[in-house]
């Protein structure tokens, strides 16, 4: 069965819609798949500003394979939670113990006296995933590699990605698990999607789960044979607005941009890409800072970091960069003792980005100082990326583009991702 209708909906419908859907997981416990139909930053950023103020993380991947899914989805519960204190506090909640006791007598022993404490209580709770991955958790030295915990709690669940999905929920304090999102645009990667999403729901009702794609891949996927994940997408869709190149000029000419004409090519490349609200006012303010560096190259200094400003926040919407970049990173190395520090580096992909402004291009002495930096980071396997300020505002669609080929193609290089919890140095 095709897509019949589909209609755009404001923002604040698509807030209540999620709220809707939350409370069918929570009070109903019905496995609920909420697909968003239109960019991929747009949906990006509306589920963030639903999650916000319920202090929830979202978990962005472009994979659609199960065991990938739930591997991106447990990096990011590992980054910013301390599972293993989790693991202990669920396991002394099941032998009746005090809240934390068990933590408190696990705290600051070696393997073999944690695994004496552990003899004492794993044999009194009860069969089932959650205790065996309490086991593997608790087991494992502090300082164990995430790769290989992640393979382990794999093996406890019988190699089966949804029964750790499941069992690491139920570890961890009630809505706190990072929500997640699956995000892609190609019919054949939304129907696989779309069936490791629902079994996913099944396995774990409560967890905001989400697809996002564009409506060809719905239409495509609706029209095939009808299943569980068929009926599941169905009863979840939500069509996102999507601002015309044309409006977006408009409302960049409300913010004060006084030559909007001039970034045609910019604000195609942004309507493309579901470009929220916020994001573009602070294009806005790079855009008007261009225009007053044009005429007082004083004012360039501050036309570059807004600049950058924008670039971060577009790094953090993109599903490709969403959690690769660090602001202002120090890299792990030094020149001539001093420390090196990178407007944007990818540790895990090793990329680094400059942005480049007026002071870059002053003096030969700079000119050195940055061709020094570029070759030592070259030297430590870093793929640099210069962009001009001005370029990230007036030729943002080239620079888009850059940085999409370069991410895929590092990935491809990279294959597997560093272990979880360590850089991708091997340093911990």
């Amino acid at each position: 069965m095709s897509l019949v209708a589909l209609e755009p909906r404001s923002d604040a419908f698509v807030q209540q819609a999620l709220e809707r859907h939350q409370r069918r997981r929570e009070e109903q416990g019905i496995p609920t798949l909420t697909v968003l139909v239109g960019r991929s930053g747009h949906a990006m950023t509306l589920l963030r500003r639903w999650l916000e103020p319920r202090r929830r993380l979202l978990c962005t991947v472009v994979a659609e394979v199960e065991v990938e899914v739930v591997r991106a989805w447990v990096e990011t519960l590992v980054r910013e939670r301390n599972v293993r204190a989790d693991a202990a506090d669920f396991l002394g909640a099941c032998v009746g113990l005090a809240p934390g006791e068990l933590r408190t007598r696990l705290e600051g022993r070696t393997t073999y006296e944690r695994d004496v404490v552990l003899q004492e209580f794993l044999p009194l709770a009860p069969d089932g995933d959650a205790t065996a991955v309490c086991k593997v958790l608790l087991q494992l030295s502090t300082g164990h590699a995430g790769g290989l915990l992640f393979s382990a709690v794999l093996a406890a669940c019988n190699g089966e990605p949804a029964r750790v999905l499941a069992a690491l929920h139920t570890l961890v304090p009630a809505g706190t698990a990072p929500a997640l999102l699956l995000t892609g645009v190609e019919p054949t990667w939304f129907a696989r999607a779309a069936r490791t999403a629902a079994r996913l729901c099944d396995a774990v009702p409560l967890l905001p789960l989400a697809l996002n794609t564009e409506r060809p891949a719905v239409d495509s996927f609706l029209g095939s044979s009808e299943t569980q994940a068929h009926a599941m997408v169905r009863e979840g869709l939500i069509g996102l607005e999507a601002p015309s190149p044309v409006e977006l000029r408009r409302r960049l000419e409300a913010h004060g941009v006084r030559h909007a004409d001039t970034l045609s090519d910019s604000l195609s490349g942004l309507a493309e890409d579901g470009v929220s609200e916020e994001l573009l006012a602070q294009f806005a303010k790079a855009a008007r800072g261009r225009e007053a560096a044009a005429s007082n190259p004083a004012e360039a200094d501050g036309a570059r970091s807004e600049a950058e400003r924008f670039l971060r926040m577009m790094l953090d919407e993109f599903p490709d960069t969403h959690g690769l970049f660090e602001l202002n990173k120090r890299a792990k190395f030094r020149i001539h003792n001093r420390p090196v520090e990178v407007d944007f580096l990818s540790d895990l992909l090793r990329v680094a980005i400059e942005i480049d402004g007026y002071y870059h291009f002053r003096g030969p002495e700079a000119y050195r100082r940055d061709r020094r930096k570029d070759l030592e980071l070259q030297l430590h396997g870093y793929l640099v990326l210069r962009f001009l300020a001005d370029d990230v505002v007036a030729r943002w669609r080239e620079i888009r583009d850059t940085l999409r080929q370069v991410v895929s193609r590092r990935r491809d290089l990279a294959r597997v991702p560093p272990p979880l919890g360590e850089d991708a140095d091997g340093g911990g």
